[in-house]
């Protein structure tokens, strides 16, 4: 059962079974339509591929340079850019095309080939890209999946933006949770003229978790430190995963998952010895090193809120500890300026090293 979720996940990001590529138009037109869903550093360098409906053959449009393969618009109406590692996962899926096999025999035979080590598994936390040209579906979406992780694992929430993003302010959502085939919603929303986005509150309480999607703050706990001593002190005790501490003296509303919490509070009480940042960072590396307090899971989501608009206002975080560009898809290029103008892009910072995390400003 596990290798048959893991071969329906790669369909449901990299593409269902329709018919192979019938494309109009210069491989030049084809080429430029299958990369544009991408962030425009990794366009130009993008292998672009489609499929014989007949054979199953693959014809490569244009041999590319990094880690990503695209597909021009299918028969669903979707162009498809995906890590080059699920390369042969497609081919094994247009050659059984093909041969008219069902969707359901299609995921049947992937599944098997990978039990059996003649398909590679999907690589964990792998970014995906789809594209869309009609308003009735998200047209810009990028999908990142997350094996058996969970909400409460994750940190983010599980209701479903699809309708919010198609009217241009979605905000990210996880599907499938707590099986192989979990994996989060990214919709890129159009720029941003007019932004909605406020860290303004009647109350502390409410300030405090604004960052967060509205169906997690109802429970989300409320905290902030002692200045003197960093103890911790409970303003609401919460009832789900999120954590929140209000508006600080920098400008900006933070909300985390509880499972980042030891790390928080022996920051805070460091600070409070008049540590530099330095010291702290090394004594929190240390700690977590000699295992008395626990490194920050793979795939932990945090929240930023600043109010005002010489900053990215909205601020998803999500840590991926060690992931690269090619382990997971995903472009180093900073996004912070077009953030900041409402039109930012998911990127990589800070690449190969424990701290490794994926920015994804909203736009809304």
């Amino acid at each position: 059962m596990k290798h048959f979720m893991l071969a329906v996940t790669a369909i449901a990001l990299t593409g269902p079974m329709v018919a192979a590529d019938t494309q109009p138009g210069t491989a030049d037109q084809q080429i430029a339509e299958a990369v544009k869903i991408l962030p425009k550093d990794l366009r130009a360098g993008a292998t672009v591929v489609t499929y014989d409906a007949a054979t199953g053959a693959r014809k490569v449009l244009r041999q590319g340079t990094n880690f990503i393969e695209c597909q021009p618009r299918m028969a669903d109406g979707f162009e498809r850019c995906y890590n080059k590692s699920l390369a042969p996962r497609r081919d094994l899926e247009a050659k059984l095309r093909a041969e008219k096999k069902t969707d359901a025999e299609i995921q049947q035979a992937v599944a098997a080939a990978v039990k059996a080590g003649t398909l590679p598994s999907p690589p964990p936390a792998m970014m995906a890209y789809r594209g869309y040209d009609k308003s009735d579906r998200i047209q810009n979406l990028w999908v990142i999946s997350l094996p058996n992780r969970t909400p409460e694992s994750v940190g983010v929430s599980t209701a479903s933006q699809r309708d919010a993003a198609i009217a241009g302010r979605g905000l990210p959502w996880m599907m499938l949770p707590g099986t192989p085939g979990a994996h989060i919603m990214i919709p890129i929303n159009p720029p941003a003229k007019d932004s909605t986005i406020t860290d303004v509150a009647p109350d502390e309480i409410t300030q405090a978790t604004l960052p967060l999607p509205e169906d997690l703050r109802p429970g989300a706990a409320v905290y902030k430190y002692d200045a003197k001593t960093g103890e911790r002190i409970m303003l609401r005790q919460g009832t789900n995963f999120a954590e929140c501490t209000p508006r600080g003296e920098d400008g900006f509303t933070w909300c985390y998952n509880k499972v980042t919490a030891r790390r928080r509070d022996l920051s805070a009480k460091l600070h409070a010895q008049g540590k530099s940042a330095k010291e702290v960072q090394d004594a929190v590396a240390e700690a977590v090193k000699a295992g008395t307090i626990p490194a920050t899971p793979f795939g932990t989501m945090s929240y930023r809120l600043y109010g005002k608009k010489d900053r990215i206002q909205l601020l998803w975080v999500l840590a991926v500890p060690g992931a690269t560009p090619e382990s997971i898809g995903v472009s180093q290029g900073s996004e912070r300026d077009e953030a900041i103008a409402g039109d930012g892009r998911p990127w990589l910072m800070l690449a190969g090293t424990p701290g490794a995390h994926i920015m994804i400003p909203i736009n809304k």
